[in-house]
């Protein structure tokens, strides 16, 4: 998808630490990632349990980030590959971290 993210959409994807830490994974990547590399990213970040945050991220965050086209998630391989929408987020997620 070449459509830019509306405002609305960011906000909404942003809307919680967990998919922001996952788009922010991903800006640091030059390819994909795993379901466990991404569960590993956001353990240490907070003190949530791995298994709550893998089940937040199967179930929720990673499908959220699929439909709004920011992620190509392949739940089969437990692959997760960011799309071009996903530069989209920089701006807000240096604010966001200052």
């Amino acid at each position: 998808m070449c459509e830019r993210l509306s405002p609305d959409e960011i906000f909404d994807v942003l809307g919680h630490r967990y998919r922001r830490y996952v788009v922010a994974e991903l800006l640091e990547r030059d390819d994909g990632t795993t379901v466990t590399e991404l569960v590993e990213t956001v353990s240490r970040r907070t003190d949530a349990d791995s298994n709550r945050i893998e089940i937040g991220l199967l179930h929720s965050h990673l499908p959220r980030l699929e439909n709004a086209h920011v992620v190509e998630y392949d739940a089969d391989a437990g692959v997760v590959e960011p799309t071009t929408a996903v530069s989209d987020f920089e701006p807000f997620l240096e604010i966001i971290e200052e």
